[in-house]
C-alpha cells in the first residue's frame, strides 16, 4: 500500500473512531438505556466505541440496531422526532427543550458515524479488490 492510500485509510479510521467515541459519550449524556434482548450487546458496543475500539464489530446490522434504539427512544420522547432526526438534519435554533436537542444531536452523530464507517469499509473493500485484480493480472 502506498503512503497516500495509507494516509487516506488512517483519516477514514480516525473519523470513524472519533464519531464512535462521541456517539458513546453523547448516548450516555442523553440518558438512553438499551432495552430488550440486545441490551448487553449495545452496552458492550458503546463501551468499546468509548474506548476507541470495536470498529471491526461495527457492521451494518449493529449500526442499524444503534439507530433503531435512538429512533424508538426519541419517538417515545416526542412522537415522530426520532424518525425525522435519523433521516434529515433538524434545525434546533427554535427548539427550547434541552432533552429534545440532545436526542436530535445524538441522531445526527449516529448518521456521522454511519457515514464514516461506510466510507472506511468502502475504502478497505476497494483496496482488497484492487489487490485481487493485480494478483490475477
Amino acid at each position: 500500500m502506498d503512503i497516500e492510500t495509507e494516509r487516506e485509510v488512517h483519516e477514514l479510521t480516525l473519523a470513524a473512531i472519533y464519531h464512535g467515541r462521541l456517539l458513546a459519550d453523547e448516548w450516555q449524556e442523553a440518558g438512553l438505556v438499551p432495552l430488550g434482548t440486545t441490551k448487553q450487546l449495545i452496552q458492550d458496543l458503546l463501551q468499546k466505541l468509548h474506548e476507541r475500539r470495536g470498529l471491526e464489530e461495527l457492521d451494518e446490522d449493529r449500526l442499524h440496531l444503534l439507530g433503531e434504539h435512538i429512533r424508538k427512544f426519541t419517538n417515545q420522547y416526542r412522537e415522530g422526532l426520532g424518525d425525522r432526526a435519523l433521516q434529515q438534519n433538524i434545525e434546533t435554533e427554535q427548539i427550547f427543550d434541552a432533552k429534545a436537542i440532545d436526542l436530535i444531536n445524538l441522531a445526527w452523530r449516529w448518521r456521522q458515524l454511519r457515514g464514516a464507517k461506510c466510507a472506511l469499509d468502502d475504502k478497505l473493500a476497494a483496496i482488497a479488490e484492487t489487490n485481487r485484480f493485480i494478483a490475477g493480472a
